[in-house]
């Protein structure tokens, strides 16, 4: 698996940041161009999020320099982290029977692949669920200090982490499902209390910590009503049916229910697993659903994956007849989940299957067609990300070379993809119906249309 990795990182070293890790890749350049004299990003570029990964951006620029590549480079050590702890996870839950082969099948999760080539933060957040989970596991009490700071100090998800974490601790030691030592807890206290102290200094900076005083972001972490609250809960049970996922769901359910009901049968890595598995999922929802914030298919990455050793373990235990039936259809609905594309009227989580590399040579196409055709980007209007080049390549673009707002009514050209969700499907219907489509390109799902205004 190292070695799928590597490969990827040397065919994928100069692929731009995508999607919400542009904005990481903002921060990481302020604190990289102050010289690492400071991680606390002011507020005009700060949603909140503690400073870990941006920070790790601006050392590895540092050292090596200020590129994709090095860039990747950081990304592909932190993936190799993830893989290390998702076979040390397997090897402490799998039944013994169980193939060393099926590390493959939870590593073929199609989010989880996806996010290993996208350079955002969640990767390495996964990878301190899983060096904690791991070293409450084997109550291995250095390697969960650093798992639980980490996980505070990645992403503010990392809270919920550690609430989740500490809940399964409760559960494993009142059942008896790991060997209890008292020096663990000191994890908790030394993460809290450091997390309290950036907290602190983050403050007395910025007049703020946690929820950002950044318009942009404030509006994302407000509580909603019934309604949203409904709508939701159906986008929470949709987000783990996708990408070929709900295979897993079809299998799993009712040789869950089985284990469940059969009270004369247990085995400590599945109940284990059952565990982890329920009570990430109902800290996630309590956390998430009742607020504003837009959540996507890669911030449940630690629920695929227990879920994927949970399925393994159980048709194991069963002996379940055809599974190499049942593994075959998995990896086929795994594979085939990288091209599952919506409508481009629905939204989709871009950056959680490998259909987005496609928008890459799609992007190349049409720029060199409005080159060829003597369009000035100025009278294009867009909401795709091109602007951002600075960050999200690291080009800098002069005046000329940037798109317009995208706007109806002042536009002499509109761009559409689908590759992202904020064109309004009335806005996107009207350009369809009423503007002459001048050039279209498309890669397996992923198109950019240019349109003129007649």
């Amino acid at each position: 698996m190292v070695c799928v990795l590597v490969v990827e990182f040397l065919l994928l070293k100069h692929t731009p940041f995508f999607w919400d890790a542009v904005s990481k890749s903002g921060r990481a350049s302020w604190i990289y161009a102050h010289g690492l004299s400071e991680f606390i990003v002011p507020t005009e570029l700060n949603s909140g999020h503690p400073p870990l990964w941006v920070g790790l951006l601006a050392v590895f620029w540092t050292i090596f320099n200020k590129a994709l590549w090095s860039s990747r480079l950081l990304l592909l050590l932190v993936n190799i982290g993830v893989v290390w702890q998702i076979i040390v996870l397997c090897k402490n839950n799998f039944l013994k029977t169980v193939s060393a082969l099926a590390v493959f099948l939870v590593c073929l999760e199609p989010t989880f692949l996806a996010q290993t080539t996208n350079l955002n933060n969640d990767m390495l957040l996964l990878f301190f669920t899983l060096l904690a989970l791991n070293s409450l596991i084997k109550s291995k009490s250095v390697l969960f200090t650093l798992a639980s700071t980490g996980l505070l100090f990645t992403n503010l998800r990392g809270i919920y982490i550690v609430i989740a974490i500490a809940i399964i601790h409760v559960i494993y030691a009142r059942f008896k499902l790991i060997e209890i030592k008292k020096s663990i807890y000191f994890g908790y206290l030394f993460a809290v209390l450091t997390f309290a102290v950036f907290c602190y200094f983050q403050y007395e900076k910025l007049g703020w910590f946690i929820i950002s005083q950044n318009e942009n972001y404030n509006e994302h972490r407000q509580s909603v009503g019934l309604k949203q609250i409904l709508t939701n809960i159906v986008v929470y049970v949709k987000i783990f049916l996708e990408y070929g996922r709900f295979i897993i769901a079809i299998f799993l359910l009712p040789l869950l229910f089985k284990y469940l009901k059969d009270k004369t049968r247990n085995d400590v890595r599945i109940d284990r697993m059952i565990v982890a598995f329920f009570v990430f999922v109902l800290v996630y929802f309590l956390g998430m659903v009742p607020f504003s914030n837009p959540f996507g298919d890669r911030y449940f990455m630690i629920c695929y994956l227990l879920a994927i050793v949970l399925l393994v373990n159980l048709i194991e235990y069963y002996n379940v007849r055809k599974k190499i039936v049942i593994y075959t259809l998995i990896v086929f609905m795994f594979v085939i989940g990288h091209f599952w594309i919506y409508p481009a009227t629905l939204s989709q989580s871009w950056d959680s299957s490998l259909a987005y590399l496609n928008i890459y040579n799609v992007e190349e196409q049409m720029e060199h067609y409005i080159n060829s055709r003597g369009i000035k980007p100025s009278d294009i209007g867009t909401r795709i990300n091109l602007n951002s080049r600075d960050y999200s390549e690291f080009k800098m673009l002069a005046e000329t070379d940037r798109y317009a707002q995208f706007n109806i009514e002042t536009n002499k050209f509109i761009l559409l993809s689908n590759i992202e969700n904020q064109t309004k499907d009335e806005e996107l219907n009207y350009v369809i119906t009423h503007w002459k489509l001048v050039k279209t390109y498309s890669q397996l799902g992923v198109f950019m249309s240019l349109y003129q205004k007649e």
